[in-house]
């Protein structure tokens, strides 16, 4: 299929291609095909997803069903592989019913699942700043309690060059400031 036109887009929303709220600044492109098919085009969309969801690991708001999922996937990490990782007290059951929303998930859980996550993403998503400690310290809020319409905001990623050591080649990589939890 031949390509009719290409345009740079400034903000595009990529929620359906990462599983979770994220929009991409200054690079994506919208490609329109002879046949009028339009798509939206990401450099790295894996560094992406991993990107997105270490982000949305270190947001401060709770965790829901479908992002715990999407989270876990993007890991590369099966249910009963995640479960192993968080401890005896956890099985690939409770992940499941954290999942789909069957059970909640504890306070004491969610931390140990932000960091699980948060070592399985950091390489693959080096342009996000995470370090250790920060999920320990970290303070979670639940919006959905106040209001059940809430939405967690769009983590707004963008294309950045980085040295992650001295030493070391300049790399592309995924960027974000994440959002206040308001």
């Amino acid at each position: 299929m031949e390509t009719l036109a290409t345009r740079p887009l400034e903000r595009a929303d990529v929620s359906d291609l990462v599983g979770l709220r994220v929009v991409v600044l200054h690079a994506a492109r919208e490609i329109t095909e002879n046949d009028g098919e339009v798509s939206i085009e990401v450099p790295d969309l894996g560094a992406l997803s991993a990107a997105a969801a270490l982000a949305r690991a270190l947001l401060p708001i709770r965790l829901r069903g479908r992002e715990l999922r999407a989270i876990r996937h993007i890991a590369g990490l099966t249910a009963a592989e995640l479960a192993e990782r968080m401890g005896d007290k956890t099985s690939p059951e409770t992940i499941s019913r954290w999942e789909n929303e069957k059970q909640p998930m504890g306070g004491y859980a969610e931390k140990i699942y932000r960091l699980v996550m948060c070592e399985a993403l950091r390489a693959r998503a080096p342009g996000i700043g995470y370090k250790d400690g920060l999920i320990a310290r970290m303070t979670v809020r639940d919006p959905w309690r106040a209001d059940p319409h809430y939405e967690v905001p769009a983590i707004a990623l963008e294309r950045v060059r980085l040295r992650p050591e001295q030493n070391r080649p300049v790399i592309d990589a995924w960027s974000a400031e994440l959002p206040e939890a308001a």
